[in-house]
């Protein structure tokens, strides 16, 4: 469950900053145009979910701690980058879902 937390958590606090910043004209309201967004996605995906392996295998605390904040960092990236290749006119639907990403969490830790 603390894994669940932290990696919805994460998500949901960098998209949010992300998404203030666009509204708030921080940032620019265009999309981010990246050619390999979709394979930095799944890249940073399929490392927050190894690094989640390594936190239910049962390590060391040590291990376990890394592994929890490799896990925070990588879904943190992965929520900013979500996020900012959306535009700035979606934005209010953005924050609808993070805000119910932010509800999962809180269910998550019980």
């Amino acid at each position: 469950s603390v894994y669940l937390a932290t990696v919805i958590g994460s998500v949901t606090c960098t998209g949010s900053l992300v998404a203030f910043g666009k509204l708030d004209g921080r940032m620019g309201s265009a999309p981010m145009q990246h050619p390999a967004r979709d394979q930095i996605n799944m890249g940073l995906g399929a490392a927050t979910l190894g690094a989640g392996a390594v936190v239910m295998g049962g390590p060391e605390v040590g291990t376990g701690l890394a592994a929890l904040g490799g896990a925070l960092t990588t879904s943190g990236a992965l929520g900013w980058h979500m996020t900012a290749s959306i535009g700035g006119a979606d934005m209010p639907v953005v924050i609808t879902v993070l805000n119910s990403y932010s509800g999962w969490a809180l269910c998550a830790e019980g």
